[in-house]
């Protein structure tokens, strides 16, 4: 090799973090429009969400009537604001079907691109499951009400997982569709598994394992765990900078890219995206290593902590907003230009705005 070459080579490779800072940067317009959009989820909205969920009873996937009327109320909900609701069967699970229910807002710059945020509704036998998993699903519930008119990029796509408690049944089932089809590609998984749990006390918080730098969970359980394998690291970094960013109130601890060396952080509906290779972050206030209701019948809603449930809610909001990307608005009849770039995992890099015609259901 020349000295030359290796110079030129040697430039390339100083010049490899910049253009993928570049590449990946967030529009100023987009990062001003979060914040109004965010603060329309508030405590009071949470806590009616996880109310009228938790008043159901149970969700156990062994009892066909319990399923039923967790999946019939879900389904009414998001039509009530404005979505079509995609039934996709998962089969049965000691003889009661299962299905996950899915809504889309299409992308309108690269449509084929989506980006997913999900949480089980299902609970385990005769738990009222207001933190497993009813915050979780009031804080999803909460992102597709505040998203409804939003234009995104690439497409969201928010996923209701049946039967998480018994296998992971429900996230198995879809992530076996993602693989089968071709015509798409899923840039990953925010899984919101128990975000409604804080305590303030020291001591409160217990870990599995603490290594000191490495994994030095804190004592005091009032932060929400960002917990990602290595190759979710870019995702998992997205929604930390969006705490940052927009919810700076909210802690959170840090187990991006390393949580995948840790069988406890394959019990979510994440786990199955990690398994096929796709990016999957969980987002959990650690169950069990905090909540003494855990799988109890004291898992009630008088135990939820709303402003932090809140907090977790619009963080995630955020970083769909940014992760998905932001399409122009609309003026006298003509989209505003979108630039050519790069977005974190999209391999091509390049895109056009090729529909402006406004958010479509899928049909």
């Amino acid at each position: 090799m020349s000295r030359t070459s290796r110079s030129r080579r040697f430039l390339l490779w100083l010049l490899l973090p910049v253009v993928s800072l570049v590449g990946c940067a967030v529009p100023a317009a987009t990062r001003e429009a979060i914040p109004a959009i965010i603060s329309a989820i508030t405590p009071e909205s949470c806590e009616q969400q996880l109310r009228s969920l938790v008043a159901l009873g149970p969700r156990y996937a062994g009892d066909s009537e319990e399923t039923q009327r967790a999946v019939e109320y879900l389904e009414k909900r998001l039509m009530q604001l404005g979505y079509q609701v995609q039934r996709e069967a998962v089969g049965p699970w000691r003889g009661v079907e299962q299905v996950n229910l899915i809504v889309e807002i299409e992308g309108l710059v690269d449509p084929t691109t989506v980006v997913e945020v999900g949480a089980h509704y299902d609970t385990v036998k005769n738990c009222p499951g207001a933190d497993d998993n009813g915050s979780g699903v009031a804080g999803l519930l909460e992102i597709a009400r505040v998203l409804v008119h939003h234009r995104p990029e690439r497409t969201v796509r928010m996923c209701f997982f049946a039967a998480e408690e018994v296998g992971l049944v429900g996230s198995r089932a879809h992530v076996d569709r993602i693989l089968a089809d071709s015509s798409r590609r899923v840039d990953g998984l925010l899984d919101l598994e128990m975000i409604g749990y804080r305590v303030f006390e020291e001591g409160s918080q217990d870990a599995p394992v603490r290594i000191p730098l490495i994994a030095s969970i804190p004592q005091q359980g009032d932060f929400i765990l960002v917990a990602g394998n290595f190759q979710s690291g870019g995702l998992g970094n997205i929604f930390e900078g969006c705490v940052d960013r927009y919810v700076p109130g909210l802690k959170y601890f840090s187990a991006n890219r390393i949580a995948g060396f840790f069988g406890d952080a394959a019990r979510s509906d994440h786990y199955p995206y990690w398994q096929a290779g796709l990016r999957g972050i969980m987002l959990t206030d650690t169950a069990n290593f905090r909540n003494p209701h855990y799988h109890r019948r004291t898992d009630t809603i008088d135990t939820i902590d709303f402003e932090f449930l809140c907090a977790v809610s619009r963080a995630t909001a955020a970083a769909l907003i940014e992760w998905g990307g932001r399409a122009p608005e609309i003026h006298n009849g003509a989209p505003d230009t979108v630039q050519a770039g790069q977005i974190e995992g999209d391999s091509g890099g390049k895109f056009a705005l090729d529909r402006a015609n406004g958010a479509k259901n899928p049909q």
